[in-house]
């Protein structure tokens, strides 16, 4: 039943028992009425009650009910509005609540000078394990005995004692490890004290990401760092590679001119050996770079070795003994000897700063292993069984055993900035592992490290160019030379035409077009450079095969990133020779071509 038919109801009933009850007190008393008043005797109590009421008492009796029910609608309505104020209160304590533990967010409410805990949403009871408030703040968030040493309180109040604002923060939970983003205030409580109200967001997932972003960021400075390498080192490498072809041409070339028992002879013979030196840091350039496409043949790892360490004498300090044992003169594996070279360097280099303030004794030897239980499958079917084995060790600081499982990650590192960018013994993995072979490491912290390399052995030989002087031919045939470096043509032309070959040399290949087209049939082979002004030489050999399509063609570049010899070959050239290139090799090249015998250098 409603609540205001009930009210109504209630009020009818208490003036009909009011009556009622003065009908009585007129009925007992009347005999004393009728000492004090002269009235008709009621025959019954019903008539006291309805059929012979006195006016007055009419009148009174009127009036009471009349107040007793204005006073009954009184009450009724107030108690009638309090249940509604009640029932919305307690709805919207409800909702406030569930949204409270709806909140995926630690949200409590502490006293600020006891700590105690007065509220707390469903997370903190279901992420803490609390069901009741009461305890500490710092006991069920810190597992702490005393207050924490970041408390935000002080913060939260001015000199006044009054609300400071918002306090925002990130801390890390010691006892989750997680990560928070908490904004703390002071409120009044529902009693009238000062509060410290918390509002704690879990932003873990979010601090991850941003470390992941930073480190993806880091590792995209260092690609564009490698790429501007790799570009430095593509323009070093021309310019460099025409500079050694120039050096070691006419260095050759006076060779010829010198007889063989002279002291200059000698002193010749070592420019050119240093130019082919020269050379070689260049192409390692490019192979670090990522510029040059690695050339696996079989190379004997004892003299590559003995070259690194004879490399990296000069900057390793004297105060690091460098010791070598060689158990074989002979040790033939599949690889690019500028990656072992790499690889060799890489790890040299690693040791040596390993030693740097202490010094020390750097080691490596090389055995012949014979089926160890380590050793990898042989890659390559010539693989004879048997497996080199580098030992490179130092008596360094070593490596804590938290980090060994990461050393050949991209970008670790535990050195400063300036010593390493964390990709040293990355690439040096890969080159293991794209030569089949394994890598192992043992350290321990102020033990030293050492490093274990295996190859599988093959028992082909490494090939030896023989240069005998039958091989070297000349002929009387017209050649167009094309190089934008002036030097060089006037070199070639010296050097073919000792040769016995005729020799038009230009250093626009605008103007090699405009020669060439007046007598197209009388050049019997095009030279040119890859990257002159203009034009590129292939687009140059396009141009003229245009007019000649029969016009053999030798691309002879220091270095361009479009062309190496897999693409010249697409393009019908046929001979891709790059610089710097000794004489011999340089006149067996023109001859094979100019015979029909294309091959590359």
């Amino acid at each position: 039943m409603p609540l205001r038919l009930k009210g109504y109801l209630g009020v009818f009933i208490v003036c009909c028992v009011y009556w009622i009850l003065d009908s009585i007190w007129s009925f007992l008393s009347f005999e004393y009425n009728l000492k004090n008043l002269i009235v008709r005797e009621p025959s019954s109590y019903v008539d006291t009650l309805l059929l012979r009421v006195p006016p007055y008492q009419i009148v009174s009796r009127l009036m009471v009910i009349a107040l007793l029910t204005i006073l009954g609608i009184i009450i009724l309505e107030f108690f009638r509005k309090r249940q509604i104020a009640e029932k919305d209160r307690k709805q919207a304590h409800d909702t406030f609540l569930t949204i409270l533990n709806s909140i995926d967010a630690t949200i409590y409410v502490a006293d600020m000078q006891n700590h105690d805990i007065l509220f707390m949403n469903q997370y903190v009871i279901d992420h803490y394990g609390l069901g009741d408030a009461g305890k500490k703040c710092y006991e069920i968030f810190c597992h702490n005995r005393q207050i924490c040493g970041n408390c935000t309180n002080d913060q939260l109040l001015d000199e006044s004692g009054n609300p400071n604002g918002v306090v925002v923060s990130e801390k890390k939970n010691p006892i989750t490890n997680a990560w928070y983003l908490n904004y703390d205030r002071a409120i009044k409580w529902i009693d009238g004290r000062i509060v410290h109200l918390q509002i704690a967001t879990d932003i873990t997932r979010l601090k991850e990401l941003q470390e992941k972003q930073l480190e993806a960021e880091s590792h995209l400075r260092q690609a564009q760092k490698m790429e501007s390498i790799g570009t430095l080192a593509g323009g070093v490498a021309h310019d460099f590679n025409n500079i050694l072809y120039m050096i070691m041409g006419n260095a050759e070339l006076a060779m010829e001119d010198i007889h063989g028992s002279s002291p200059a002879h000698e002193n010749l013979r070592d420019i050119t050996g240093a130019c082919k030196r020269a050379a070689g840091i260049i192409k390692q350039l490019l192979n670090f770079s990522r510029k040059a496409d690695p050339e696996r043949k079989s190379v004997n790892v004892i003299p590559v070795i003995k070259d690194a360490l004879r490399l990296m004498r000069s900057t390793i300090p004297a105060s690091i003994d460098i010791r070598a044992t060689y158990a074989a003169d002979e040790l033939n594996i599949l690889a690019d000897p500028i990656q072992i070279d790499q690889l060799l360097i890489n790890l040299l280099t690693n040791a040596s700063q390993a030693m740097e303030e202490t010094g020390g004794i750097l080691s490596i030897s090389v055995e012949n292993e014979h089926n160890h239980q380590e050793t990898p499958e042989p890659f390559h079917e010539k693989a004879s069984g048997e497996y080199a084995r580098i030992t490179i060790r130092d008596t360094g600081q070593g490596i804590d055993p938290d980090d060994l499982d990461r050393i050949f990650d991209p970008y670790f590192t535990t050195k400063a900035l300036d010593k390493g960018s964390g990709m040293g013994l990355a690439v040096v993995h890969g080159i293991v592992n794209n030569h089949g072979g394994t890598i192992a490491v043992d350290s321990q912290p102020g033990d030293g490290t050492c490093f274990t390399i295996r190859f599988p052995v093959i028992a082909e030989k490494p090939e030896v160019f023989t240069e005998s002087a039958d091989e070297i031919q000349g002929g009387d045939e017209k050649i167009l030379f094309v190089d934008d470096e002036e030097s060089i043509t006037n070199m070639i032309r010296r050097l073919l035409n000792r040769l016995g070959y005729q020799v038009e040399t230009k250093n626009n290949p605008v103007e090699a077009i405009e020669l060439f087209r007046q007598q197209p049939d009388a050049y019997n082979l095009l030279i040119t450079d890859m990257t002159m002004p203009q034009m590129t030489g292939l687009k140059l050999s396009e141009k003229l095969r245009t007019i000649r399509p029969d016009l053999p063609v030798i691309i002879f570049t220091g270095y361009n990133s479009l062309i190496d010899e897999t693409r010249a070959s697409a393009h019908g050239i046929n001979a891709f020779v790059m610089k710097p290139l000794d004489t011999r090799k340089m006149a067996i090249t023109v001859r094979h071509v100019l015979d029909g015998t294309n091959g590359s250098r």
